[in-house]
């Protein structure tokens, strides 16, 4: 083939010669060599590889093809704008040298940095020759990005010097085929003595120019394997005619067992859509196929790629054949979608976060608008939450948040959906309501209940029963929402709303609970402000205990609000658990007690302690260190604990209680029958008394149900050697039947009502 190309080759420069003898002879005039004018080639635009035209004098970028478009991100007209300084990162002078360099033809390929459109740079390797392009010397580049490179080191600097050798030689050995081209010429010309000698010297010029382009064909094929994207070269009969070094290795053979072949040969008879769209399918003289998606190579792997396919078309039209070009885009799509999951997932419970739960709601509520239909939004926050990290760690508090985010979206419905909004607060929009409002409701409570009685299933973690209890908000929403955030926000505050109410509750949004939220708010600043300027004040209620000696008190905490006077418990309790603030009262109340206590040596005091406050690691050192600076006997104190201990951590709970013993601190379960009641908690816990809850002493001596409870209770903790006090005694007849039963205190507005510390501790 090659020897047929040389004779063709021959034949015609030497027509050429002799036509210009016979033209030079008719003009009588002398012919002065000239270099031919290079055409770029009509694939210039269509082909795969990015490629530039470059004036060299000045550094403008005078044309780029569509490849070039795509790697660097710049239009056409944006590109004829441009100068290779705007691109090459290196300094002017450098790039100056450079330019020289292509352009005189001593150096063809190079390693640049090069500035794409998105600001990002990237390492490319470029191959430059000079051409005449309109009787003017222009550069032609061909632009590879060099995925392989990393900078600095010293495999790459070898790399780069072996490459630039070989080209440097391929280019010195150009230069000598265009002296001796340029040679022959002159000597056709100054030999025009005969026919003969001229048609010598053209065959040996013919000669010479078919290794030249075979060297050029050398340099072609390095420049295409040095591309990472694969490349194959389709005949029109179907049969591969050549492909790149990437190609070869994603199919898993040579390139020269991969010649000859087809689709069928390579691929087998794989059924799947995107090989039997873009490889196994043709394209016609126009057109262009461009994919993207998954495909796996005949060793079975499974690459990502986008795939295009395009005819090959010589000048006169002819249709040679097809290339296509595919590019691995594997690691980039995972890279996406990792960025996707850092964005808009939760790394913990693998939900979607509130970003991506905005984003779904918004497409929600237009769907919902066009279809005049309802949804809902409901927020569940888990109480306690804080309290479950303080007590069992946050490793525990972490794996409640992800079995809550699994119940969760194990127990919605198809076409709803759940997102973790913050540490504790989880989103569940329930859709397709339908459009009748009050049916619509309905259906959304009985699934928010569903949903809220699955949160407060027992859990087992790590060794640990949890029994989790939830709160939650929920909004209807009308094919008329005020938006996204709106929504949002209305769920939030029925949400606190319900917190506030106590603990598992779930409530609907209200237009009144916008005021709620303010006075919640108003109580919270009240609380921080008396924490700062001494805003509480202690009462004491009186416990009257027969045979006992000296004065006993419950200590009753109050808050002396600005504006509304003196405040009740029941108006900031709540607030004060829920935002924390109950630990520093808490530790405030002890302190002035203990001080109290050391100055009133006949006085007995019994103080409240929440659970969050009690289950603080240092809480019982706290203690100690009270009992040291105060100086009194600690028999005289006494500390009251809800029932919710029991369950809260009932190994952590006993071990406290048992240190505070060993204080000989006093221990007392207050509103006791209200809440869990464990008797295998009481049995286990060194208890030395237990509060009746007022609720059940209003109904003694008449109400059978509240009397057979009373004698129960007192029955029992006479058999554990626990003693009883009854709370909220109000009549005679009360404190006989009571004290009849072997109550041994009591306490209630019968004897007194609450009154300021100094009205019994006067100086």
């Amino acid at each position: 083939m090659a020897t047929r190309k040389a004779r063709r080759y021959e034949r015609h420069i030497a027509g050429v010669v002799l036509a210009a003898f016979m033209f030079v002879a008719a003009a009588a005039t002398g012919l002065k060599a000239q270099v031919p004018v290079i055409r770029l080639p009509d694939f210039f635009e269509d082909s795969p590889v990015a490629m530039l035209l470059i004036e060299p004098m000045n550094g403008r970028i005078l044309a780029a093809n569509h490849a070039a478009q795509t790697l660097y991100g710049w239009s056409s007209d944006e590109f004829r704008r441009l100068f290779v300084s705007d691109l090459n990162q290196m300094s002017e002078d450098k790039i100056k040298v450079q330019l020289d360099n292509a352009r005189t033809g001593n150096q063809h390929y190079f390693l640049f940095p090069h500035r794409f459109k998105d600001g990002t740079i990237h390492t490319v390797r470029t191959f430059s020759w000079p051409i005449i392009l309109e009787q003017k010397t222009r550069l032609f580049s061909v632009i590879a990005e060099a995925h392989d490179v990393r900078s600095g080191g010293e495999p790459l600097a070898a790399y780069s010097s072996n490459l630039e050798d070989a080209v440097r030689q391929k280019s010195a050995e150009l230069r000598a085929t265009d002296g001796l081209l340029n040679l022959t010429l002159i000597s056709a010309i100054a030999v025009l003595s005969g026919i003969v000698i001229i048609l010598g010297i053209v065959l040996i010029r013919g000669r010479r120019l078919v290794r030249a382009l075979g060297r050029q064909h050398l340099l072609l094929r390095v420049v295409i394997d040095a591309i990472p994207d694969q490349i194959y070269f389709k005949r029109p009969d179907g049969t591969l005619e050549a492909c790149n070094q990437a190609a070869a290795e994603f199919v898993g053979m040579p390139a020269e067992m991969i010649v000859g072949k087809t689709d069928r040969e390579i691929f087998g008879h794989s059924t799947d859509a995107l090989l039997m769209q873009q490889v196994f399918s043709d394209v016609n003289n126009q057109g262009k196929l461009i994919n993207q998606g998954e495909v796996t190579n005949p060793a079975g792997r499974k690459y990502t790629l986008e795939m295009i396919k395009a005819p090959v078309i010589d000048t006169r039209g002819e249709r040679l054949g097809s290339v296509s070009v595919w590019r691995d885009v594997t690691e980039r799509r995972r890279t996406e979608a990792r960025v996707e999951a850092l964005a808009y997932y939760d790394p913990l419970t693998k939900l979607a976060n509130r970003a991506k739960a905005q984003e779904v709601l918004l497409g929600f509520l237009a769907t919902h608008k066009v279809n005049q239909q309802f949804m809902a939004i409901a927020i569940f926050d888990l109480d306690s939450f804080a309290a479950v990290n303080s007590i069992f760690g946050h490793n525990i508090g972490d794996a409640l948040l992800k079995t809550t985010g699994r119940r969760l979206s194990n127990n919605i419905d198809a076409g709803s959906f759940t997102a973790r909004l913050s540490s504790d607060e989880f989103v569940v929009f329930l859709t397709a309501l339908g459009g009748d409002e009050a049916r619509a409701r309905e259906a959304a409570h009985e699934k928010i209940e569903d949903l809220h009685a699955c949160l407060s299933r027992q859990a087992i973690i790590s060794g640990n029963q949890i029994t989790p209890s939830a709160s939650a908000g929920a909004v209807l929403v009308g094919p008329s929402s005020e938006g996204a955030e709106e929504e949002l926000r209305r769920a939030d505050l029925a949400m606190h709303n319900a917190k506030s109410r106590g603990r598992g509750s779930i409530n609907w949004f209200h237009s009144g609970m916008v005021d709620d939220l303010v006075a919640r708010f108003d109580v919270e600043t009240a609380l921080e402000k008396a924490l700062q300027s001494d805003g509480f004040r202690l009462f004491l209620q009186p416990k009257i205990i027969a045979d006992a000696p000296g004065r006993h008190f419950e200590v009753l905490l109050r808050l002396d609000h600005p504006e509304r006077g003196i405040v009740g418990p029941g108006s900031f309790i709540a607030v004060a658990e829920a935002t924390g603030l109950i630990v520093p009262i808490g530790a405030w109340v002890l302190e002035e007690s203990c001080r109290m206590l050391a100055e009133n040596p006949d006085l007995h005091l019994a103080v409240n302690v929440s659970v969050r406050q009690f289950l603080r690691e240092k809480f019982v050192d706290d203690l100690a260190s009270l009992l040291d600076h105060h100086q009194f006997d600690p028999e005289r104190l006494t500390l009251e604990m809800t029932e919710s201990l029991m369950i809260a951590n009932f190994d952590l709970a006993l071990a406290q209680l048992r240190k505070i013993r060993a204080l000989r601190i006093r221990l007392s379960i207050d509103d006791f029958g209200t809440g869990y009641s464990a008797l295998v908690y009481l049995k286990q816990f060194p208890l030395n008394e237990l509060k009746i809850d007022k609720t059940f002493i209003a109904g003694v001596p008449h109400d059978s149900s509240d009397t057979s409870l009373v004698e129960l209770i007192i029955t029992m903790a006479h058999h554990l050697g626990i003693s009883i006090v009854a709370e909220g005694v109000e009549t005679r007849e009360q404190e006989a039947w009571l004290l009849s039963q072997g109550c041994e205190g009591l306490q209630g507005f019968l004897f007194s009502p609450p009154q300021p510390a100094s009205y019994y501790l006067k100086p």
